[in-house]
């Protein structure tokens, strides 16, 4: 089953949407259950296209030393993210949201690397 592009390419985007709103509007333990489901399935499809398009230079290295798993080291800045989201939206101290603001900011540079260091090769024609 084919989907139009504009809906394929935005699908992980709208679990993780959703996910947000549900925390943000309502407070419970139903609709936490429901949020991490959608924020999960979201993730998941980040990670598994951008293991099926990834062509960078640490894919099939076998001298390449890594420090985390695989498995830990995809999902690690969703893990971020969803804490800082967490502590965002659910305490008052100023230590915490600071904390949540470093998760955050961390995050979005290991994915932004992470989308630099697998951009497609530069073709000669």
């Amino acid at each position: 089953m084919f989907y139009p592009k504009i809906i394929y390419e935005n699908l992980p985007y709208l679990c993780c949407l959703i996910s947000a709103y549900l925390l943000a509007f309502y407070d419970t333990w139903m609709v936490y259950t429901s949020a991490g489901i959608f924020y999960s399935v979201g993730c998941l499809m980040l990670v598994q296209r951008s293991n099926y398009r990834r062509v960078d230079r640490y894919k099939d290295n076998p001298n390449c030393q890594q420090t985390l798993p695989v498995l830990v080291y995809e999902y690690l800045p969703y893990l971020y993210v969803a804490t800082a989201m967490m502590l965002l939206l659910k305490t008052e101290l100023a230590i915490l949201q600071f904390l949540a603001l470093c998760l955050m900011i961390i995050a979005l540079r290991n994915l932004l690397f992470r989308s630099n260091n697998r951009r497609k090769a530069k073709s000669l024609f």
